[in-house]
């Protein structure tokens, strides 16, 4: 199947204080350092998840790379849908 993105969930950089947006932007560093030359990725930090778009890329590769990133918790594949439910039922599901 063909993903749009990976979600990436923080371990336990949700517990930090102050200092939580230091450990995120290390994190965002260390992920985009694991996923280089890998073309087109783009990683896009957020506060409480960091979402890696593919933009064509494999989605297995670029798995494979995050699960030697320290300080991840999970990941999840992404396939981007309508955000209407109308729009979705239209939408069949490619497996």
């Amino acid at each position: 199947m063909k993903y749009d993105e990976i979600m990436v969930r923080y371990g336990e950089l949700s517990t930090k204080g102050r200092n939580k947006k230091t450990f995120t932007d290390r994190l965002g560093e260390n992920v985009r350092q694991s996923l280089r030359g890998i073309d087109d990725v783009k990683v896009h930090a957020r506060p409480d998840r960091l979402h890696v778009v593919l933009n064509g890329a494999d989605s297995d590769v670029v798995m494979d790379r995050l699960h030697n990133v320290f300080g991840i918790q999970s990941f999840s594949p992404v396939l981007r849908t309508e955000k209407t439910l109308t729009k979705r039922r239209r939408q069949p599901l490619k497996c």
